[in-house]
């Protein structure tokens, strides 16, 4: 997709994010020719009355978050819509599209959402995000409650992978 340069200002693209015409568009040119620039325009974005405004921000910040963008992801765990939530959960979480460390402890976060998310994507999403981080004993009894006690295939299938990664690893019960 080519992408040209329209001269809006960042924030006027992040208010474009609401339109499903200009969403796209937008988000692109934000991401081509702002890059890390539109990050404040982004974290404005995060606490906008559209939820798809929030719901786009949060996605942008998944490749350009800094630690200041992380911590105003906070809010957005608890969302009413859940694909913002799903975002955020992704965004806050994903080491492999970020640079540098994450000075949040994600992982009590990431439970909560797995133990109180009303959306099944959502709590999919927390899962797969455990099961990929820097491996941290608290989420072992999660996986096995999981996999006891939980009806969704897909859930028990992330809560099982994450569990195989850390067998593979040398972690268990037992041992840390």
């Amino acid at each position: 997709m080519e992408i040209e340069r329209t001269g809006r200002s960042a924030e006027e693209l992040v208010d474009a994010l609401a339109d499903s015409e200009t969403r796209v568009p937008a988000y692109f040119e934000l991401d081509r020719y702002y890059g890390g620039e539109a990050v404040p325009a982004i974290r404005e974005g995060l606490g906008h009355g559209n939820w798809l405004v929030r719901k786009w921000s949060a996605m942008y910040l998944d490749h350009h978050a800094d630690a200041k963008s992380l911590e105003a992801l906070l809010p957005l765990l608890r969302d009413p819509k859940s694909q913002v939530r799903l975002w955020a959960v992704h965004s806050i979480s994903c080491d492999t599209c970020k640079l540098g460390g994450n000075p949040i402890d994600i992982v009590p976060l990431l439970i909560e959402r797995i133990e109180l998310d009303e959306s099944i994507k959502v709590r999919r999403m927390a899962t797969v995000m455990l099961a990929v981080q820097t491996l941290d004993a608290r989420v072992l009894p999660v996986f096995e409650r999981i996999i006891a006690d939980e009806e969704d295939r897909k859930l028990k299938l992330h809560a099982r992978n994450g569990l195989t990664r850390y067998r593979e690893l040398g972690l268990s019960f037992a041992g840390k």
